[in-house]
Order: C-alpha cells, then sequence, then structure tokens
C-alpha cells in the first residue's frame, strides 16, 4: 500500500506544479467583451462537469470534487486531491468588416482538496482555490471630433476575481446538504489613453487609469436528493443493477465586495522605446472607497443514473442530466454605477458512459465517455443587442490505476469545449476552443504501515 509521506510528496509537487502555472497564466489573451462588469466568467467547474456540458449541480462521484454544489462534500471517503488546467484559443470576428484577430491563453482552472471528517456520519470537508472571472483586453477606436480632428482611444484593462473556499457537507440517506464560505479578491486595472491627430496644432495625449482593489466573503449552499428507482438482477454478468434519479439545487448568494480604487488623469508623451512619461498631473486620487454589488446565482437541475454492483464494489455504468443557471446581472453595480449587463441564463444537458469498469483485461472498457451542450444568454451586453451563447463538449475518464486498487485512485480527466458567443446581430462575435487536463489523486491517509 502507497505510505502516507508518498502522498504528502505527491500533493506538495503538484502543489508547486500549480504555482508556476498561476504565474504563467492569462497570457496572450485579449477579449473586448472582459471590459465590462467584472470581466469574462471563467469555467471554474471541475473538468469532469466541463466535458458534461457543464452539468453539476445534480453530479456525484467518489472520485472527485465537486465544488459546484458543496452538498457533494458529505460523500468524501478518502482524501482526493484534484488540479486542473486550460488552454483557451478564441477568435474574435468583427461582422462589419472581414478582420479576424486569434488569442491564446493558458491559465489555472482549479486546485482543490476534499476529506472526510466522519466518514460513518457522511460529513465531509472541501476547500481549494479557483478564478472567477478574467478581464483581460487591449482595443483601440478611430473617430472624428466634431468632424474636424481626427482621434485615436486605446482601452486597456487586466485583472480579474479569484476565489479561496471551504465547504462542508451532511448527509441523510438520501438527503444531502453544504454550504460553502469563502473569500473573493481580485484587481481591477484599467486605463484610456487619447491623442489628437491635427496637422497644424499640437496636442499631449491624455491618459485616464484606475485601479480597483476589491475584495469580500461570500456564501454558497446546496442541496442534493437522491431516491433509487428501480433494481435488478443481471444473470449474464451476475451483478445487481440499480437505477437512481438525483435532483440538486445551489444558491450562490449575491454579495457587496468592499473596493478601493486609485485614480489619475495625466497627459503624457511616448519616448524613443515607446514607453510613457508624463509631462503633467491633471487630477488624481488614492483609496477612493466604494462597493460592487454581485447578483444571486440560482442552478437547479436532475440526473437519472445506472450502476452495477458486486460484492466487493459499485460501480457507475451511465447518467444523463440536465440542468438550468439563471442570475439577475442587471443588478450588478460598480461604485454604484450601472454597467453593460443583463440577466443570464444558461441550459446544460450531459451524459457519461463507462462501458465496463470492472474489466481490467480492456483498458478502454473502462475509460469514462462523457459528452454535453449547453445553450444560454451571456451577461455582458457590450452592443446593447445581447449575446446569445452555446457550446459542445466531449471528454473522457482515463483511469491510472485499475479497480481492484480499491484504496487508490488516480484519474486523468479531459474536456473539449467549443462554442461561440455572439450572433449575426453583434457587431463582434467570439468563437472558443478549450482544451482542459485535470488529475484526481485520492488515497486513504492514517493507514498504519503493514510492510516495510
Amino acid at each position: 500500500m502507497q505510505s502516507v509521506s508518498t502522498t504528502i510528496y505527491k500533493i506538495g509537487f503538484a502543489v508547486l506544479c500549480s504555482c508556476l502555472i498561476t504565474t504563467t497564466s492569462f497570457s496572450q489573451e485579449n477579449s473586448p467583451f472582459s471590459r465590462f462588469g467584472l470581466g469574462n466568467l471563467s469555467n471554474s467547474q471541475h473538468i469532469v462537469n466541463r466535458a458534461m456540458g457543464g452539468l453539476s449541480v445534480a453530479y456525484l462521484d467518489g472520485q472527485t470534487v465537486n465544488f459546484s454544489n458543496p452538498a457533494t462534500f458529505a460523500n468524501a471517503r478518502i482524501f482526493t486531491y484534484d488540479l486542473g488546467i486550460t488552454i483557451d484559443s478564441r477568435t474574435l470576428r468583427d461582422n462589419r468588416i472581414t478582420n479576424q484577430y486569434n488569442s491564446t491563453n493558458f491559465s489555472p482552472s482549479y486546485l482543490a482538496i476534499s476529506a472526510p471528517l466522519n466518514a460513518k456520519k457522511r460529513l465531509g470537508i472541501s476547500f481549494g482555490f479557483k478564478p472567477v472571472t478574467r478581464i483581460n483586453y487591449s482595443v483601440a477606436r478611430g473617430e472624428r471630433i466634431n468632424n474636424i480632428d481626427s482621434a485615436q482611444t486605446l482601452f486597456e484593462g487586466t485583472g480579474g476575481l479569484n476565489q479561496f473556499y471551504v465547504g462542508v457537507g451532511k448527509r441523510w440517506n438520501g438527503l444531502s446538504l453544504g454550504v460553502t464560505t469563502g473569500y473573493n479578491f481580485g484587481k481591477k486595472e484599467a486605463s484610456t489613453k487619447r491623442a489628437f491627430i491635427n496637422d497644424t496644432v499640437a496636442y499631449y495625449k491624455s491618459n485616464y487609469a484606475t485601479t480597483t482593489s476589491f475584495s469580500g466573503a461570500f456564501l454558497n449552499v446546496g442541496v442534493q436528493y437522491e431516491k433509487q428507482i428501480d433494481t435488478g438482477f443481471n444473470k449474464k454478468t451476475l451483478m445487481t443493477e440499480r437505477f437512481f434519479i438525483r435532483l440538486g439545487a445551489t444558491a450562490n448568494l449575491g454579495q457587496r465586495l468592499f473596493a478601493k480604487q486609485d485614480f489619475n488623469k495625466e497627459t503624457f508623451e511616448f519616448d524613443n522605446n515607446g514607453g510613457i512619461f508624463k509631462i503633467d498631473s491633471i487630477t488624481s486620487g488614492t483609496n477612493l472607497k466604494g462597493r460592487i454589488k454581485i447578483p444571486t446565482t440560482y442552478t437547479a437541475g436532475f440526473t437519472l443514473l445506472k450502476t452495477t454492483s458486486d460484492a466487493t464494489a459499485t460501480y457507475d455504468v451511465w447518467s444523463i442530466g440536465a440542468e438550468i443557471t439563471t442570475a439577475k446581472w442587471s443588478e450588478y453595480s460598480f461604485y454604484n454605477q450601472k454597467d453593460a449587463t443583463v440577466d443570464m441564463w444558461q441550459f446544460k444537458v450531459g451524459a457519461q458512459w463507462v462501458p465496463n469498469a470492472k474489466n481490467l483485461r480492456s483498458y478502454f472498457s473502462r475509460i469514462n465517455y462523457r459528452a454535453g451542450f449547453n445553450v444560454g444568454k451571456d451577461y455582458i451586453n457590450a452592443d446593447g443587442k445581447e449575446l446569445k451563447t452555446y457550446g459542445f463538449t466531449f471528454g473522457f475518464g482515463l483511469p491510472v490505476r485499475p479497480a481492484r486498487f480499491s484504496y487508490q485512485y488516480s484519474t486523468i480527466h479531459t474536456a473539449i469545449e467549443f462554442g461561440r458567443r455572439g450572433s449575426a446581430v453583434n457587431t463582434i462575435n467570439e468563437s472558443y476552443l478549450q482544451l482542459s487536463v485535470g488529475l484526481s489523486l485520492s488515497d486513504l491517509w492514517f493507514i498504519k504501515r503493514k510492510y516495510d
């Protein structure tokens, strides 16, 4: 059996890798939609759920951390470590001209740990880190001022919202309840640089820059209910087959983040190396306090599933489900100012299938095959015409160890999603392709070593 010290070394190495990944995240990305609100919403779900179209609120397995619904923490039977990374490729297209822009982004997806507090009483805990939103854009605009002078304006911004969380879940027979709390924190750096172009009069270039830091506690509650609806014995496989329905719901309660902002209005010029040097400061300020209002997000769904079991173990065969997410982002405000945001919704359908998890002779029989799709409306409303969204997903759960190792589970999860934001009515459309890879590493802790 694997020793505790070996497990600690694996976890320490994975944590180190995730820290290195964090230092290289958000490179080369440019999304003009992230200028609004708190930026683009990150796909911060587990990679298992991403491969199933985003289906998560009524999903449950014993080998991954489903941090989308804290009620699932109650089912933690062994110590589990999850790490995920994503490569995101996006293409922006302007419907007014035949022009496009491509960008690629490499970023961490999550770092999550779960463990049982009391396995007999079905009480579990989870904690971790994940990004919530991303801000990264650089957009240039040319215009005429009073039909006399030309002006070029450059809008730039970086930042995003991140989250540390800790949650507990408790199960009573088929009912599970859970709660997650923690700390949201982030920064939004934005600047607007303008230059007038005139043949006879020289104008200084202007820059208005703000740096806003924000943070605050959050609360997320979740519930799951599972009921067996049928059972039978398969004489061919000599396995007991059971069918279940599982219902789930979560509410990520709205919050008001505490914010501090530094701002500066100045005139500037470029030096010979393309750098900026200030000519004169027009006005500036520090520690301007305010609030950022984030709305409540609701999700509800169901899953139908089949399992088979023998005298030694229970194996998942297939599951299929659907869910819907809504949030009133029209109530969002930044320092009491409204933004180009609207109420959002998303409908998701997903499924997974394992041909035969007990078959040790065929590796492909033990792979978990997943697929799904989602449609909806984005919370960002950049051009006032709303952004329709859709995506198709598929992925695999690749077991590293065969099922006979009952105390250890190591699985590589993959998910591929391709989709689009916007339609023919929008000025700019954004298509994307995401490749996500994750590792689920589980082990029993504090077991007395039987062999040296």
